[in-house]
């Protein structure tokens, strides 16, 4: 069905992020936008690195879907594991989550160091999520399925895609918050 109020509620959730990302992240400098907790974690700059690629890959079929160009795939019509993966994902991948996961491999963030531009293109990313998720106010979310770029088997909805998208942003900003709140954070 096509609802209005979930987008605009997945819209707001997605400012907000931006705005969090503004208020508790946006005066680092650059040592402390590299900086690791430890060598298998993942800095400030690693966190947004990430959130940018992985959500990109979703961009060529939420264009596609808000032109009324985007074709389901046999498979996208037919999965009777749509709901089950949907369900399985949006628990997984929540915004506050004791659960650690392993990125994909396609999801990984750059392991060089990330200049201070990240930040304005974080911000055109948000900007660009916000687009696609405000251009879907007019499609049934519930009837449109997506593969994941992570597995062909993986199929979702509209609507658990975009959650889970939003959510997955709250989820890396809050760890790279808790990045700036480790105790050895540098000072600058």
């Amino acid at each position: 069905m096509k609802d209005g109020r979930f987008i605009q509620e997945m819209l707001q959730s997605a400012q907000e992020a931006g705005e969090k990302v503004k208020t508790e992240l946006g005066s680092v400098s650059s040592a402390q936008l590299n900086w690791k907790p430890a060598e298998e974690s993942w800095s400030i700059g690693q966190c947004l690195d990430h959130l940018i690629i992985s959500d990109c890959l979703y961009f060529p079929a939420f264009e596609k879907i808000t032109e009324s160009k985007y074709e389901m795939s046999v498979w996208e019509n037919w999965s009777p594991l749509s709901g089950l993966f949907g369900k399985v994902l949006t628990t997984q991948i929540r915004e506050y989550s004791k659960k650690r996961l392993r990125a994909p491999k396609i999801f990984m963030p750059s392991y060089n160091t990330i200049d201070m531009g990240l930040f304005e293109r974080f911000y055109k990313h948000l900007d660009s999520l916000r687009g696609h998720i405000a251009g879907c106010n007019t499609v049934d979310i519930d009837k449109v399925y997506l593969t994941s770029p992570i597995s062909k088997l993986v199929t979702l909805s509209l609507r658990k895609t975009i959650l889970l998208l939003v959510q997955h942003e709250h989820r890396h900003i809050n760890q790279a918050i808790k990045v700036k709140e480790t105790k050895d954070f540098p000072e600058q």
